[in-house]
């Protein structure tokens, strides 16, 4: 885990300000890209599973097609402006991305289907 440099704590000039912010860019760039390359992972595995329960669908009970349709429902309902980059929509996609797995992964115990 990397931490903060301790460069904030006390800074004796405008240099030492700039050197802390210059860090603090860094580091909000490698978070945000660790971040939403988990998420797409976690997509991905979505993905999947969705397939997998596709070649159920035929044998798919009404309680496993229910709760397809609540993910697909819950997919097009997803309120965020992404051009705005607020922080609120990352939490709204992130719990989404959330919901939808115990979605899915309990429609594939319904449906006969391997747990991701």
């Amino acid at each position: 885990m990397k931490r903060f440099p301790r460069l904030l704590a006390r800074p004796s000039d405008l240099g030492e300000v700039q050197q802390g912010l210059s860090s603090l860019s860094f580091l909000l760039e490698e978070t945000a890209a660790h971040y939403v390359a988990r998420l797409q992972r976690e997509i991905r595995q979505l993905t999947l599973t969705a397939r997998e329960l596709e070649h159920l669908e035929d044998h798919a009970g009404k309680r496993g097609q229910r709760l397809l349709a609540k993910a697909a429902a819950k997919l097009e309902s997803l309120p965020i402006a992404p051009e705005k980059g607020r922080r609120k929509d990352l939490r709204k996609i992130d719990r989404l991305i959330g919901e939808l797995e115990e979605l899915l992964e309990e429609a594939a115990r319904v449906d006969g289907a391997p747990s991701p």
